[in-house]
């Protein structure tokens, strides 16, 4: 007997193995909703579930992208926050400053990422790196 076809539509579901990339756009929208007026600060502290919670109430009402979409954003945010607590991003964080998180947010936005791991913290510390001795200094517009 021949399997049935499924009627789910695959492109609106999140494979939990490799979180679809997203704009690093939206990774700053949901970073200007952390920091108010914070800057840097915001990623290099350690956040607790509500504020957390408030962030992503937040983007949730901001955003007018499909469901799927804002929980990729999410889901590599929160992964960032974790990876942004490595000593190798860190110190990039603390000596390049606002250059080196843009590159973080580009990085961040299209880099595999497995939920259950989280971010590659070498690797994208490494895309950071590469990306200031290139000098890609292309700013990401506030939102």
């Amino acid at each position: 007997m021949p399997a049935r076809a499924s009627t789910t539509n695959t492109s609106t579901q999140l494979d939990p193995s490799d979180v679809p990339a997203v704009g690093a756009r939206e990774l700053a929208v949901v970073l200007n909703i952390l920091s108010a007026g914070r800057g840097i600060l915001a990623l290099r502290g350690r956040l607790g579930e509500g504020d957390l919670g408030r962030v992503e109430e937040a983007f949730w009402k901001l955003s007018s992208r499909h469901r799927t979409r804002k929980a990729a954003v999410l889901l590599r945010f929160r992964s960032l926050l974790d990876a942004c607590q490595s000593r190798h991003l860190a110190v990039l964080l603390d000596q390049a400053g606002q250059e080196a998180l843009q590159h973080a947010l580009r990085a961040a936005a299209t880099m595999r990422l497995n939920t259950k791991w989280g971010f590659n913290p070498h690797k994208l510390a490494r895309a950071v790196r590469e990306a200031l001795a290139a000098g890609e200094g292309a700013v990401l517009a506030a939102a």
